[in-house]
């Protein structure tokens, strides 16, 4: 076991699959508890770098663990723990993308399509573009939402009514009220300088001969719940 302090650049940069087992729950973060909290985390950090000030924002901690890889296949991890955590930020980090591309910010679009998707170079499949891949549930949502051409019309996805759909609406109208409030260029270049440098996830590494579920179990079970008088 290894652990680490990452960056999204960390974590997703190198070309890699991170794939979500079968029993993990679907989905189910929400506006009001994760999305606009993350969002006005992210912002925040990024409104002090246009002012000049560099700080950090800790997201929380992943479990992974490293897989088998058959000779010239990309590198694949399972996401034992903080699968909500990371298809969040990739659905954040898409609606990004899109929304820089859409204003011709290309390079630095391209900074976080590389956060994003697996260079072609890499893929032996279909599914092989994407970083982050979730259980089987989420995986209609999440392809149809991901690979939709911006602007993405929302309403004729079939999976509108997914989490996973709402999430990506919310980020892609969070960021393009922000990009709008000022001046497009710097702006784009801090929001992908945060998400890029400026988050920090505590990232636990297994080998693939530990016990991940008794791993999870430890990490979400046998804890001594909070009473109301400790919050």
């Amino acid at each position: 076991m290894f652990t680490n302090v990452k960056s999204p650049q960390d974590i997703f940069y190198n070309p890699q699959r991170l794939l979500v087992p079968l029993f993990q729950r679907p989905y189910v973060w929400n506006r009001e508890r994760q999305w606009e909290p993350l969002w006005q985390d992210v912002k925040r950090v990024a409104e002090r770098l246009l002012d000049g000030i560099e700080s950090n924002h800790f997201l929380g901690a992943v479990v992974l663990q490293q897989l088998p890889n058959e000779l010239g296949s990309l590198s694949s991890r399972s996401v034992i723990d903080g699968q909500q955590r990371l298809t969040t930020l990739q659905l954040l980090f898409d609606a990004i993308h899109g929304e820089l591309d859409s204003r011709r910010l290309s390079a630095y679009a391209s900074q976080v399509k590389a956060l994003v998707e697996n260079p072609e170079a890499y893929r032996t499949s279909s599914e092989d573009i994407y970083k982050v891949w979730p259980t089987n549930r989420d995986r209609p949502g999440f392809n149809e939402v991901m690979s939709a051409k911006y602007p993405v019309s929302y309403s004729s996805l079939a999976n509108s009514e997914s989490q996973i759909a709402k999430a990506h609406l919310y980020f892609s109208e969070a960021v393009a009220i922000w990009l709008s409030e000022g001046d497009q260029d710097s702006r784009g270049r801090a929001l992908v300088d945060t998400i890029s440098r400026h988050l920090q996830i505590v990232v636990i590494d297994l080998a693939f001969d530990e016990d991940a579920q008794e791993i999870f179990e430890t990490l979400n079970a046998r804890g001594t719940p909070l009473t109301a008088a400790d919050l």
